[in-house]
């Protein structure tokens, strides 16, 4: 009897397609990039969200929270109910903030989700949310925390053999997976993430191709060079050879100026974010992002680290793309910047060490 059950969920599984990245309809898409709001009074719940794709950018229909929504529906393998998966299936859980604690200092400081079907194809989520996913269920796998702030998501769908490359990345940015289940003849680099191997980074950058041939880039910055100073942005800037426009958490402790060195690509901390939905700070913003500023160079980035001292020495990463309609897409949110051209008083309080205490006195800030 028991072998009619397997058998049975093994076909449910088969008729739910492949693992793929899913819309909102539960189609199946090569990739995506979320950008959820933060909450803002009188004006947005913290759940809406900008969904792009290959198509273009648009507003979601449903919360980002919804049990039929984007991110469910792509994270539907791994809310199977009693924990039946296919034993073609694997995953990953990465996160320095977990569900219910926060990972040692030594890991990096990068959120994700790997879902892989050796037998097909797999997903790779990246994101920017603690806490994510809070349960393997369809109704409880959003957290509370996730409302407040403005979060990014980027999901590719891959073939199961770029999961090798995939596996080295996380291995370079220390990822710490908080929950696994990755079957033994999967790739030894996804077995050597689940055994927290420890693997210095080499500022590598991968290419990766998508299920639907659509390059990404990887990259991992090297702590051990000083020629970036620990910052991955500056790291990507000499990688893609542009200025960048670049968001991360307005609130970090120890957050640092635009990165404005002569005789160096610059990197300009963004200000304000623009959307059809409503427009916020950076204090109000969590996402990790970059966007190439040179009108003629087309890259864009999702990170996972924020430009801050504290976090020079800690590992992270990128996912990267080379595309002008997704390039201009970002820089065009990016309403307001910290030019380097107008930078004298940032400086100032830099020097008195003011800087860090007015962020503490945002009322957008947590104490």
């Amino acid at each position: 009897m028991w072998e009619l059950l397997l058998i049975f969920s093994l076909l449910c599984w088969t008729s739910e397609g492949s693992v793929t990245c899913r819309n909102e309809n539960n189609g199946e898409v090569d990739w995506y990039i979320l950008y959820k709001t933060p909450s803002i009074k009188n004006q947005l719940q913290g759940v809406e969200y900008l969904y792009i794709d290959s198509h273009g950018m648009r507003t979601a229909n449903k919360a980002i929270s919804d049990s039929q929504g984007v991110l469910a529906n792509t994270l539907k393998p791994l809310f199977n109910p009693g924990g039946s998966m296919a034993p073609n299936f694997g995953f990953i859980s990465y996160s320095d903030q977990t569900p219910n604690s926060n990972a040692p200092q030594n890991f990096g400081h990068s959120k994700g989700v790997l879902l892989v079907d050796k037998s097909g194809t797999g997903i790779w989520l990246l994101h920017s949310t603690p806490k994510f996913p809070y349960a393997k269920d369809e109704n409880s796998f959003w957290p509370s925390n996730g409302v407040k702030n403005a979060q990014t998501f980027i999901c590719v769908t891959f073939p199961y053999d770029q999961f090798k490359k995939i596996g080295k990345h996380l291995q370079y940015i220390r990822a710490f997976p908080f929950d696994h289940r990755i079957p033994g003849d999967f790739h030894t680099e996804l077995q050597d993430v689940v055994n927290k191997a420890d693997v210095p980074p080499d500022d590598n950058f991968q290419q990766l191709s998508s299920n639907n041939r659509f390059n990404f880039y990887s990259i991992a910055k090297n702590i051990q060079s000083s020629a970036d100073g620990g910052d991955l942005y500056v790291t990507i800037s000499q990688r893609v050879s542009s200025d960048l426009l670049v968001q991360t958490w307005g609130c970090q402790a120890g957050r640092d100026t635009s990165f404005c060195r002569k005789n160096k690509f610059k990197v300009e901390n963004i200000k304000m974010i623009e959307t059809s939905l409503s427009q916020w700070k950076n204090t109000q913003d969590h996402s990790k992002w970059c966007v190439a500023k040179d009108p003629e160079n087309n890259w864009m980035c999702v990170a996972d680290v924020n430009r801050a001292q504290s976090q020079y020495t800690r590992r992270g990463g990128a996912l990267c793309i080379n595309d002008k309609r997704i390039k201009d897409i970002f820089k065009n949110l990016a309403k307001e910047s910290e030019d380097c051209q107008n930078r004298s008083l940032l400086d100032i309080l830099d020097v008195l060490n003011l800087r860090n205490f007015l962020n503490i006195l945002n009322p957008d800030c947590d104490p």
